[in-house]
């Protein structure tokens, strides 16, 4: 015979402690969400915007390296920048 006892504890231990199916569905949102925040955030800052981004040149008429990128998307106006600079120098 049932006393009552087993008919009032019917809920699982789920319930008891709160668990439940949507809870879990949220927790794993959460964390893949801060996860995706995550790599955007981290790609944004630590990729290049081009690929040839990087890739370097000595300067013509100079000791030191530009970013090829700018030479070659003007390179008329680097030398006539460049001859502007050495016509100032000799002038004195």
């Amino acid at each position: 015979m049932n006393s009552g006892k087993g008919a009032a504890s019917s809920k699982t231990e789920t319930e008891d402690e709160g668990i439940n199916g949507t809870g879990i569905a949220a927790a794993i949102g959460a964390v893949a969400g801060a996860a995706l925040l995550a790599w955007g955030i981290g790609s944004a800052l630590f990729s290049s915007p081009e690929p040839d981004a990087g890739k370097t040149m000595k300067a013509p008429g100079r000791d030191y390296r530009i970013p090829r990128a700018d030479f070659e998307r003007d390179p008329k106006s680097y030398f006539k920048d460049l001859r502007k600079q050495k016509a100032g120098m000799f002038r004195g």
